[in-house]
């Protein structure tokens, strides 16, 4: 009797630690976010800000690790039912791990310059950088919302985190009031999806779904629940908030917003849609096809008149969200490779362009004007070209990392019937040449008065020249991403049937 108690308990333990083992990236993330925080309280103020970015970077390479051991996992265990550690998990893992690297290298120094480096800005950014993750990897509607609203609330506070700043209190404000709206669409959707079928859980979901499509109740679900998305997407025609909030909040925060909630909100509608409601793609289908379509034609139509180089990549945003949901409604299997390949292009090429805005900036604030660029070719020729680079990888020119993935997002969309969409996409794509060369041109445009050339901190030029790199090797040799978005989005594509 005696052995067979320590040999159950023996193999509750292992099982313990191999279901730990399927959240560990989110457990490395959460531990570093608390030992940031019990820092703050114990270390002299002059230390506190630099502590807690270091501790941020190594709990972010820690979370890396941590996602990657788990490469090629089955993803079961004890919470397979909230949440998962499959290669879909992985992908987005790692993603949003870079993304705050990423984020930590060239806010420091801007932090310093404005005169508001707090630990609290470090701390909120892992307690976002977990609400990502916890999106990335739940297989449960109660999950999703929970690391929804871990995101949103650490992102609300960030907005507006540039006290002195009315703007950036503006900022916060509203992006609190809309993303509350949206939330409660997300919640109220999710509530009757449960209401029809009876569970929360994604698979379970997809099998009651399919037993019964004609339920009303499970439609109407499903179109709040779109509509919330399209919030968090910042996809047309629920896109309102994204200008303002983009302009007001400080640089970092809107390089950091700008990548993390569109690939969150993704991730979401991929599990959600793909994973728990496949039998029912002809009505969120056509739901997302109005969205893509709405989302490109105001996107790009509203950039052209832009004079804030904020805005105008705000709007350029809501643009590339009706790209991206081409690739979501696009065949089975490759659209949704195409959505992770594109993804993985957009955090690069955007957060780079928003990478030199950042680096741009003084002491008195952000200059997002399009004369503020005046000179930049010429005063720092590297960064001139890095923009150019950008720009050019966003409006989708050849070699660049965004062609290749528009052109895999297109050809899923044809290949899945929506050819009139990637025509519409295709002839959007066109349109969006004039905003994107037209920053391109004050790169170039010599100064009318001389400047002084500013400095590029260390961490914020590696962060920039790293983006830069990637946006051109993805663009000529794509296959080994899409090798990995084709691994990432199989367990979906499996369990969608």
């Amino acid at each position: 009797m005696a052995v067979m108690l320590a040999a159950a308990v023996n193999y509750s333990w292992s099982q313990a630690l191999g279901d730990m083992a399927q959240i560990s990236p989110v457990l490395v993330v959460s531990v570093a976010l608390l030992v940031a925080m019990i820092l703050d309280l114990v270390l002299p103020p002059q230390v506190r800000g630099a502590s807690a970015a270091a501790v941020s970077l190594v709990g972010l390479v820690g979370a890396i690790v941590a996602a990657l051991l788990l490469y090629q996992s089955r993803g079961h265990g004890a919470y397979s039912k909230f949440a998962t550690g499959d290669d879909f998990a992985v992908f987005f893992h790692v993603f949003f791990a870079v993304l705050g690297i990423l984020t930590i290298l060239v806010t420091h120094p801007y932090l310093a310059r404005r005169n508001f480096l707090q630990p609290e800005f470090y701390i909120l950014l892992l307690a976002a950088t977990a609400g990502m993750m916890v999106m990335g990897s739940a297989t449960s509607l109660v999950t999703i919302f929970l690391g929804l609203e871990l995101l949103s609330v650490a992102l609300y506070v960030m907005s507006g985190f540039a006290r002195r700043d009315t703007k950036s209190q503006e900022a916060g404000v509203k992006y609190l009031l809309m993303g509350g709206f949206a939330s409660a669409f997300v919640l109220y959707g999710m509530a009757l999806i449960y209401g029809a079928t009876g569970s929360t859980v994604l698979a379970t979901i997809a099998q009651a779904a399919g037993s019964d499509p004609g339920n009303n109740l499970l439609v109407l679900g499903i179109l709040l629940l779109g509509v919330g998305f399209a919030f968090k997407v910042s996809a047309a025609p629920f896109q309102m908030w994204t200008p303002d909030v983009y302009q007001g909040a400080p640089l970092p925060v809107t390089a950091f917003m700008s990548v993390g909630t569109k690939a969150a909100a993704f991730a979401m509608i991929l599990r959600v849609f793909g994973q728990g409601l496949p039998g029912l793609s002809h009505d969120w289908g056509a739901l997302l096809a109005f969205v893509a379509a709405a989302s490109m034609i105001v996107g790009n139509l509203a950039a052209i008149v832009q004079s804030s180089l904020k805005r105008l990549l705000a709007y350029s945003g809501v643009a590339q969200a009706g790209y991206i949901l081409v690739g979501v409604l696009g065949a089975h299997g490759a659209g949704q490779a195409a959505v992770l390949f594109y993804l993985a292009a957009y955090l690069v090429m955007n957060f780079g362009a928003f990478a030199i805005l950042v680096v741009m900036s003084g002491p008195l604030g952000d200059r997002d004007r399009f004369g503020d660029l005046d000179g930049l070719g010429y005063r720092h020729p590297l960064l001139g070209v890095l923009m150019t680079l950008f720009m050019f990888s966003l409006a989708g020119f050849p070699p660049t990392a965004g062609f290749i993935g528009k052109f895999f997002l297109f050809a899923a969309g044809v290949s899945g019937g929506y050819t009139w969409l990637v025509i519409l996409a295709v002839l959007m794509s066109v349109v969006s040449v004039y905003y994107y060369f037209r920053v391109v041109v004050h790169v170039w445009t010599p100064p009318a008065a001389p400047e002084a050339r500013f400095a590029v901190p260390a961490g914020a030029g590696l962060a920039i020249i790293l983006s830069g790199v990637l946006a051109l090797v993805l663009g000529l040799f794509p296959s080994l991403l899409f090798a990995l978005a084709q691994l990432g989005a199989a367990p979906v594509v499996a369990a969608g049937g």
